[in-house]
């Protein structure tokens, strides 16, 4: 994870689709899988407290509510396009996932054990370095997890203990996001990774946040936008469950062009939008999308055209980012 960018590449080229044609602010994150755990603080009193079962069942009714985020606001011209999504079914409530993940959850026993979380700790703590899990503890707890570091489930992980970095988990980090979780085993630990990602494929708001979290994990220190390579390899990474349409015509058109060097977080945050919002067709490059969605749509545009027998008349092959970086910074296309 982080530079050490061997984690992420092979397990994103291996999830990108063949058909060529195929990280939140830290005031946040500090709940950033709090959606994934949200009934968790009512499981502690299920069977203890009589009026437990009560509240749990309003919360979860809360949550499957059809008030809840997860009916997107229409863009002024585009489309809804949630259901791009290949296997993402949005939540409402007659979702049956949902009902087994929380019906499970429900029934597990959610006490956590504060020597046993330290003891965990222990198992994978650096020997230079008692306050930090580094790359070679990463990698045994992997190993442990039956995951291999470069797999979506271990990016859950990081998002689930709010991690600051690629390559490293803190102990506070740790700790306290395995107790969030409520998990302090490796078996139970893999349990919540699995019910988390079963959310992520149902609920959009949810894997926002996720989504959004990629983006600020992926940094190098100081660092306020993503290198091209790091941002397609999280790019597919992040997209490993549920891929967008044309999401490899995307990665076509970055890979094309070299002279896009960086993506900083407005592209990265309002390309999740794009993909739920609009398609090539109902794209209204009058609305306040970055300019790289505009080149990106004209190039489609374009090849269309040429795959279809037809060419512009001037007979040139104009590439529209080719022009619209002779006007720009040639550093950085967003």
């Amino acid at each position: 994870m982080g530079n050490c960018l061997k984690c992420f590449q092979s397990a994103a080229e291996q999830s990108m689709p063949t058909n060529a044609s195929s990280l939140s602010p830290n005031s946040h994150n500090s709940n950033a899988c709090q959606t994934a755990i949200s009934l968790a603080n009512c499981y502690d009193s299920v069977g203890t407290n009589p009026n437990a079962n009560e509240r749990c069942a309003l919360e979860t009714d809360e949550l499957l509510s059809s008030r809840t985020p997860l009916k997107p606001a229409k863009a002024n011209n585009c489309d809804t396009k949630r259901n791009s999504f290949k296997s993402l079914g949005l939540l409402n409530g007659s979702a049956p996932t949902m009902s087994d993940i929380i019906t499970t959850a429900v029934k597990e026993s959610m006490e956590v054990s504060h020597q046993a979380l330290n003891k965990l700790y222990d198992v994978y703590k650096d020997p230079d370095d008692e306050d930090m899990i580094l790359t070679d503890g990463i990698e045994r707890l992997c190993n442990d997890l039956n995951y291999q570091p470069d797999e979506f489930a271990i990016l859950v992980l990081a998002w689930c203990l709010d991690a600051s970095q690629m390559c490293r988990f803190t102990k506070a980090e740790f700790i306290e996001g395995l107790h969030k979780m409520r998990a302090d085993t490796i078996a139970t630990i893999r349990v919540r990774l699995e019910q988390t990602i079963e959310m992520l494929k149902a609920d959009a708001e949810m894997f926002k946040q996720l989504y959004r979290f990629t983006f600020r994990f992926g940094l190098e220190p100081d660092q306020r936008v993503l290198s091209l390579e790091m941002a397609i390899d999280l790019w597919k990474l992040v997209f490993t469950v549920q891929t967008p349409d044309l999401f490899s015509n995307w990665i076509h058109f970055l890979e094309k062009h070299p002279n896009i060097r960086r993506i900083p977080k407005d592209t990265w945050n309002m390309y999740l939008n794009f993909t739920e919002q609009c398609d090539i067709q109902n794209y209204d490059d009058t609305e306040a999308w970055p300019s790289l969605f505009d080149d990106f749509v004209d190039y489609e545009k374009n090849r269309a055209l040429v795959s279809s027998g037809i060419h512009d008349d001037d007979n040139n092959n104009d590439d529209p980012l080719q022009s619209h970086v002779k006007a720009e910074d040639p550093g950085l296309v967003s």
